[in-house]
């Protein structure tokens, strides 16, 4: 070995393979369907094992169905809800910071590119405090400590729905300036139909919360 050669390890030049290959969409698609199935299984279970138990109130009167809260908060569904969330949430937490790299790229692209980091930077705050949020609704049930339950599932609502008008915005004035790709106007336009979902869900649950919960009306009646 002369000449000052340096020769360079093998792992250097030729990469080992990937042991595992998880495609992105199989890890999206996996992450989302667990809190609705962790639900469904919860509820199942507790409808079965424990019916008056998850459909009483404060009030002295049942409910119609057993909120998730309730079905989610006795065990040994509560453990199984809890590993569905954390499942859930670790990848949210890298698609918050995929999708606010991937809205930075257009900084210099747009005439107030101060406006729109402030509104990415916005986007991705809200996001992670749903996130953060979520698992601790989860993990804090409402029969454990029912007041940190209850202002940590206001703060749920109220960060997802600003992170979910905040994402809108923001592709509105991609859109506006013709940067929006074409499969990101599709995502565009079902966000917006989401939202408004969403919006109304909400409505009708403070609705039906308010009645059963301060008026002790029997299902909201």
């Amino acid at each position: 070995m002369g000449g000052g050669t340096l020769v360079q390890p093998a792992d250097c030049l030729y990469p080992r393979p990937s042991i595992i290959k998880i495609p992105l969409k199989t890890v999206v698609i996996v992450g989302t369907s667990l809190p609705f199935s962790g639900v469904v299984i919860c509820t199942i279970i507790s409808l079965y094992t424990a019916f008056d138990e998850v459909t009483e109130s404060v009030c002295g009167v049942s409910n119609f169905v057993p909120s998730i809260s309730a079905v989610t908060g006795i065990t040994p569904q509560l453990y199984f809800w809890r590993y569905a969330i954390g499942f859930h949430s670790a990848p949210r937490l890298l698609l918050a910071m995929v999708y606010y790299n991937y809205h930075r790229l257009f900084l210099t692209r747009l005439s107030c590119p101060m406006a729109f980091d402030i509104l990415i930077k916005l986007a991705l705050f809200f996001n992670l405090v749903d996130v953060i949020t979520f698992v601790g609704v989860a993990f804090v049930s409402n029969r454990e400590n029912f007041p940190v339950h209850e202002r940590m599932f206001i703060v749920f609502l109220f960060a997802s729905s600003l992170y979910m008008l905040t994402v809108l915005i923001i592709h509105r004035i991609l859109n506006a300036h013709y940067l929006l790709p074409g499969r990101m106007q599709y995502s565009f336009t079902l966000k917006r139909t989401f939202f408004l979902l969403t919006m109304f869900f909400i409505s009708v649950l403070i609705y039906y919360f308010y009645y059963h919960r301060f008026k002790c009306f029997p299902n909201g009646k």
